[in-house]
Parts: C-alpha cells; sequence; structure tokens
C-alpha cells in the first residue's frame, strides 16, 4: 500500500501487513514528521473524549455550556499515545526509498542545478562557434587578402622565373685517389694542387666530365672555386717552373680532353688536376664536386 506525508508529499510504499488493527503510527525519514497510517477500507475514527473515562474539571463544563450555547460541541482532546518504537524501527527500512520525491525546498535544489547545467552547455556551444568563425575569418584573409595581414600579395603579371636546370649524368660518377699538396713555382709562387681520377660508375659509357673545385677558409666561406674538364694533368717539374699561361692551357689542352675524356666505358676513369695560382693564406679545406657529364653522340 501507498502512504503519504501530511507534511512534505512525500509517497512511500508500505507493507500493510506490518500495521495494527487499529492502525500504527509512522515517521517519515525526510521530514521525521510522526503520523497515523491506517491499513485500506479502515474507517479513521476521532478519539474519544476524555471525558467518557474520567471526570470533567469544572473548566471543561463551563467550555462545554459555551459551546452548546452556539450549537458547537468541543472535541475532547485525543489522548496521545506512545510511539510504538519497534514499529517504527521496521517501517524506517520500508521508508527509505520514497515513491515521489516530494516538492519541498530538496526538489529546488535539483531544479536549480539543472539549469545551471544547461547554461554551460549553451556557453560552450557559444564559443566552440565563435571559434569556427574566426578560424574561418583568418583564412579567408590568408587566401584572398593576405595583404591586410602584412603578407606580400603575388603579382600575376611578374614573369615566371625558370627553375634551375637539374645536373644530369653526375649520380654515377665517382672521384678516387683525391689529393691535395702545395709546389713552389719560381716565378708564380707557392700553387696549391688537386689531382684524382672521376670514375665511370654508369652503366653505359660517359664523357665530358666536368668538375667543380672550391677552396674555404675556417668558417666554411668560399674564398676561390674554378670548374674544369677531366682529362689534362702536367708534370712536378712544369708545376715548378712553367708559368701561369703555360700551365692553365695544358690543363685546357682539347687533345688531352679528347683522348681521355669521350667514350669513357663503365668501370673506367679519367684523370683530372686543377691549379690555383696564389691561394688564400686563409684556406683550411677543398671540395669538389661532379656538375656536368654526358651521353657519347651516336
Amino acid at each position: 500500500m501507498r502512504v503519504q506525508c501530511p507534511e512534505c508529499n512525500t509517497k512511500y510504499n508500505l507493507d500493510e501487513q506490518r500495521l495494527g488493527p487499529g492502525g500504527s503510527k509512522v515517521r517519515c525519514t525526510r521530514c521525521q514528521h510522526v503520523f497515523m497510517a491506517f491499513k485500506p477500507g479502515m474507517p479513521v475514527d476521532e478519539p474519544k473524549a476524555a471525558s467518557q473515562s474520567t471526570k470533567s474539571t469544572i473548566s471543561d463544563s463551563f467550555e462545554d455550556e459555551l459551546a452548546a450555547m452556539f450549537e458547537h460541541k468541543k472535541p475532547a482532546p485525543a489522548a496521545k499515545a506512545p510511539v510504538d518504537e519497534k514499529m517504527l524501527a521496521d517501517l524506517q527500512g520500508a521508508f527509505q526509498q520514497p515513491l515521489i520525491e516530494s516538492t519541498g525546498k530538496h526538489d529546488g535544489l535539483d531544479e536549480d542545478q539543472q539549469p545551471q547545467k544547461n547554461k554551460s552547455g549553451k556557453v560552450w556551444s557559444v564559443l566552440f562557434v565563435l571559434l569556427a568563425l574566426l578560424l574561418a575569418a583568418g583564412a579567408g584573409i590568408y587566401f584572398l587578402k593576405p595583404s591586410l595581414i602584412g603578407l606580400p600579395t603575388p603579382d600575376p603579371t611578374a614573369p615566371v622565373q625558370p627553375e634551375a636546370p637539374t645536373k644530369e649524368g653526375v649520380a654515377q660518377i665517382a672521384l678516387e685517389n683525391v689529393r691535395q699538396y702545395f709546389v713552389p713555382n719560381d716565378k708564380e709562387g707557392q700553387l696549391f694542387i688537386i689531382e684524382g681520377k672521376a670514375v665511370n660508375r654508369f652503366a653505359e659509357p660517359r664523357e665530358l666530365i666536368r668538375l667543380k673545385a672550391s677552396l674555404f677558409d675556417k668558417q666554411g666561406v668560399e674564398v676561390a672555386a674554378q670548374e674544369f674538364m677531366c682529362g689534362n694533368v702536367v708534370s712536378l717539374y712544369q708545376l715548378q717552373v712553367s708559368t701561369r699561361q703555360d700551365i692553365e692551357a695544358a690543363l685546357a689542352a682539347k687533345v688531352g680532353i679528347l683522348t681521355n675524356n669521350t667514350n669513357v666505358q663503365p668501370g673506367s676513369s679519367v684523370p683530372f688536376m686543377v691549379v690555383f695560382f696564389k691561394a688564400p693564406d686563409s684556406v683550411e679545406e677543398f671540395g669538389l664536386e661532379v656538375i656536368q657529364s654526358s651521353s657519347p653522340q651516336k
């Protein structure tokens, strides 16, 4: 059976077998109010007046006479029966889970918390929308109006700069037996020499192999550089006594280039030599780079 607290209107599911024949006093676990609970169909009788069991006092008789004059009968005060503590202890377990929450102040707290959660969710939604709009606006400015944020705007009428041509045929040209040394020349002073061999690692013949030699200082800055064709070398004696013009002419001779630097078969090598006249005193290291080789003409 269901009972309801008359104070806080909390409803509970109660086993009617726990109630006495004349009803039992029970206590609400929410507001601690004690009230009478009766079995279904049992008439609720008002307690008999105390005057039927004991004699009324003089003041009670006087009040009864006044009530009779106004055709109202004063109900006798109900005798306070002791609370059945055992019944209350049994019923408290059944009252722990109310069927319907009351509409009192406890419900008001839950109702206040729900709007706060809804309000917090709305705030985050608004912030997310604003962030998305800002990102979209920034992307539009970056791609459509870059000048607004200080980015340079490309000139559509400006000529397109051609890309640097790629160096063909250099990947499989290996430089071996490379060495560098100084030679004193009677006429030109100290000479800086780099020599070695360029080996064809391609699967087909190559020719006209061209190199670049660079000199660097302690900071790695290039201080001198030369480009030259492989195929020519000069002797140590020529390096010591020949003039600069004679040495340069010997290293650039077409006869040596056509003889040694054409139709170089796979695995074959071509000698090379480069001479730096009056090399800077700050030179600390050198570098060699293959910058060209081509396939023989058919």
